[in-house]
């Protein structure tokens, strides 16, 4: 029952069908790696969408394959020895791969459909006001603070929700 929701329609523009369209878009690390048994097809880089470059291992094992039938001798091993170079550096390149290639599956599919962040949007960011209330703030928190600035510090910022029903407990026992 765990994969029950993957078989429901949910073919609108909510957050379950825009999870689900991301999960088949998302690539699989594993995956990935086991194509890369199958290198010198290109399988993995098949996978990944760099079909240039599969294209290019297909043409390196081929031309391997057309030396050694024709020469026989020590000139079969330079296609060889290229591939397996490259082979190995894919071995790194596929995670750097998987990872940008999901990462622009998610900002294509939440990011769609006019999802743009609100004017003057400039990310998550302090001014050096709010970073020296912040500093001050967390200043006394700390141990060893008089409990004066604590409460100044309180008396500026909104009643926590115990403050707030302490306060109601207070007004309704004066009644």
């Amino acid at each position: 029952m765990p994969s029950a929701w993957e078989k429901l329609d949910l073919e609108g523009s909510g957050l379950q069908s825009a999870n689900r369209r991301l999960k088949q878009r998302l690539k699989r690390r594993v995956t990935a790696y086991i194509l890369w048994i199958l290198f010198p097809l290109g399988a993995h880089r098949f996978y990944l969408g760099d079909w240039s470059r599969a294209l290019l291992y297909m043409a390196l094992s081929t031309s391997a394959v057309i030396v050694h039938r024709s020469l026989h001798n020590w000139l079969t091993l330079i296609p060889v020895v290229i591939a397996g170079i490259w082979a190995a550096y894919d071995l790194v390149w596929i995670d750097r791969r998987v990872t940008g290639l999901n990462k622009q599956a998610r900002m294509a599919e939440y990011l769609h459909h006019g999802n743009a962040p609100p004017p003057g949007f400039r990310g998550h960011y302090t001014d050096d006001a709010d970073l020296n209330d912040y500093v001050r703030s967390k200043e006394a928190e700390r141990g060893g603070h008089s409990p004066t600035a604590a409460a100044e510090e309180s008396a500026k910022r909104a009643p926590s929700f115990a403050e707030q029903e302490k306060l109601l407990r207070e007004l309704t026992r004066r009644k």
